[in-house]
């Protein structure tokens, strides 16, 4: 099983590149109106979900999620790699 924390910055639009298990991730965050949104994309199967809003503890895709460490908040850039953690495990 392999379980991973992606880095991210504190910033409203970012693009971050990650591999994980031989594929290069693609995941492009956005904040609009207050909330935040991903795309998402890998090597393998290309673009996988395109704009989708971003909740506490809902996956992204099945393997994405984000994880408020201090509640039961959905993600905000401000508490990035904080507070909200970007998490991607195999185990679906």
């Amino acid at each position: 099983m392999t379980i991973v924390t992606i880095p991210l910055d504190t910033y409203p639009n970012q693009t971050v590149s990650c591999m994980i298990n031989n594929k290069r991730w693609n995941i492009s965050l956005f904040t609009r109106l207050g909330q935040l949104y991903a795309s998402v994309e890998n090597s393998k199967d290309g673009v996988i979900v395109h704009n989708r809003v971003c909740l506490n503890k809902t996956p992204i895709t099945k393997n994405l999620v984000f994880i408020d460490t201090n509640g039961d908040a959905d993600p905000t850039y401000t508490g990035l790699n904080g507070r909200f953690l970007l998490v991607y495990s195999d185990e679906a």
